[in-house]
């Protein structure tokens, strides 16, 4: 679905332009929810806005009544309630209890990661424990003051260290954090950053492999004081961890 980069860039599609016109008004609700704003709501100073399974859409993506469609071609999966990610000026702020090492991460290597691989324990050693077909980026406006990052060609990388650390177990239960770091150190020395500046109209396809983060915060003429918007959607594999594990 993505290619050899492991994304593909989708051109301005009226479908897209108009659900994420439809998204952004909900996405504007949702935003100001007081509930959603606490501290694991609203992160690193109140710079991001997390939003996982925030937005109100339908199984199918629609929202308000109006389909999510666009030039790609995905599996028919149901779909989640997308995350609406949302991007303040100043991002990243460095949090109360927060690492002055993992910041660095943040502020340096735009908090690459490759979803689904989460920190377990007190050691917050990574397990994979979700098992994502694609990753869709849709921004809901203009997205260039704090893109969206991909390291082109890393999802072959990345998916080789974990298919050859996971080996026959079972995904959930085995500890891939040497593996992941590792692979992510051959990342950054080998594959080129590509930032995503994309626009309302416009769409991404992401490998569910592929190292991918957010630039920090930069300067732009165009964004505005309701931050970058971008919904994602994530759905899991219909297959579970193997058919993960072989993605293409």
């Amino acid at each position: 679905m993505t290619g050899p980069d492991g994304f593909a860039i989708f051109d301005y599609d009226a479908r897209t332009a108009l659900w994420a016109a439809a998204a952004g008004g909900a996405a504007r609700t949702v935003a100001r929810d007081p509930g959603l704003r606490g501290p694991e709501g609203l992160r690193h100073g109140g710079t991001w806005f997390v939003g996982v399974d925030a937005l109100p859409n339908a199984p199918d993506g629609s929202i308000g009544g109006v389909p999510l469609a666009g030039p790609w071609n995905l599996p028919d999966l149901p779909l989640h309630p997308a995350q609406l990610s949302i991007i303040y000026a100043g991002y990243p702020r460095q949090d109360a209890g927060e690492s002055d090492a993992n910041h660095r991460y943040r502020l340096t290597r735009d908090a690459a990661h490759v979803d689904g691989l989460l920190p377990v324990g007190p050691d917050r050693r990574r397990f994979a424990r979700e098992y994502h077909a694609y990753i869709l980026s849709v921004p809901l406006g203009d997205v260039a003051a704090a893109p969206t990052v991909v390291w082109r060609g890393s999802q072959r990388i990345m998916q080789a260290a974990l298919v050859a650390a996971i080996g026959g177990g079972d995904p959930a239960q085995v500890d891939i954090t040497d593996a992941y770091t590792q692979a992510r150190r051959e990342v950054f020395a080998t594959c080129e950053r590509v930032p995503l500046p994309l626009k309302r109209g416009q769409s991404a396809l992401l490998h569910p492999f592929v190292l991918h983060g957010t630039a920090p915060w930069g300067d732009s003429s165009v964004a505005s004081g309701e931050g970058r918007m971008i919904a994602f959607f994530r759905p899991e594999c219909a297959g579970g961890p193997q058919e993960w594990l072989a993605t293409p």
